[in-house]
Parts: C-alpha cells; sequence; structure tokens
C-alpha cells in the first residue's frame, strides 16, 4: 500500500506563521513611528534655523542698500506674510505662522501645519544656531 506525499502547509502552520508576523508587527510599528516623527521633529528645527539664516541675510542686504526687505524695518514682534517666507528661504505652506520677534540677534517663533511635512511644531526663540520644537 503506497501513501501520498502530503505536499503544502497545514492551517495549524500558516496560523502560527501569521501569530509570529503579528507579533513582529506589534512591536516593530511603535518604533518606526517615533523614528518618523523624530526625523519630522529634526527636518522642522533645522527649516527654523535656515529661516533665521535667511532673516539675517535679508538685514544684511538691506544694510546695504536692498529694497523691498519691509520686515527688517518693520515693528517687533512681527509676522513674515507668506511673500516674506519664500523670499527667505522657506516654503510657506509649511507654516501657520512665522513671527519675527528680535533682530539682534534674530529670533523667530514657528509654527507648523499640522498636515504639512513636519507636523504641527511650535519653536520659541529659534535662531540660526538653537532651534528646538515642541
Amino acid at each position: 500500500m503506497m501513501f501520498k506525499s502530503k505536499k503544502g502547509f497545514t492551517l495549524v502552520e500558516l496560523l502560527a506563521v501569521i501569530v509570529i508576523l503579528a507579533i513582529i508587527l506589534a512591536i516593530a510599528i511603535p518604533s518606526i513611528t517615533t523614528l518618523i516623527n523624530n526625523s519630522k521633529k529634526g527636518a522642522f528645527e533645522s527649516n527654523v534655523k535656515m529661516l533665521a539664516a535667511g532673516i539675517e541675510y535679508k538685514i544684511l542686504e538691506k544694510s546695504q542698500g536692498a529694497a523691498g526687505t519691509d520686515f527688517v524695518a518693520a515693528t517687533k514682534p512681527y509676522t513674515l506674510t507668506s511673500g516674506d517666507i519664500v523670499s527667505i528661504g522657506g516654503v510657506s505652506s509649511d507654516y501657520t505662522s512665522v513671527v519675527l520677534t528680535n533682530t539682534s540677534p534674530v529670533t523667530i517663533t514657528v509654527t507648523g501645519v499640522s498636515t504639512g511635512r513636519f507636523g504641527a511644531y511650535t519653536v520659541t526663540g529659534g535662531t540660526r544656531n538653537s532651534a528646538t520644537a515642541n
């Protein structure tokens, strides 16, 4: 009497593999989410520093007679317009507000758009050298 050899996996074996994969995903997903959020926060902080450096550049241009930088001489705090943000190298749709609070040293307060590339982070007192998002 010859027995046929079984090919394939049993239902129990397939369920065991699915359970193991589910456990691995349950462990990995929170770590991946944390990494993504930390990356967005770091990118936001870097962009705030870039905005502060752009404002410093505009102040330097204004001191040498360049036109079109109204926010340099404006009363502080001054909320930058989307045109101002673009003129200093930013993408205006990334921020709900950019407020210039001081020009010496350049200090800004920036809030990100919650649905934007970075999320709804806020930096208060950001400079060219320092920006900490909350």
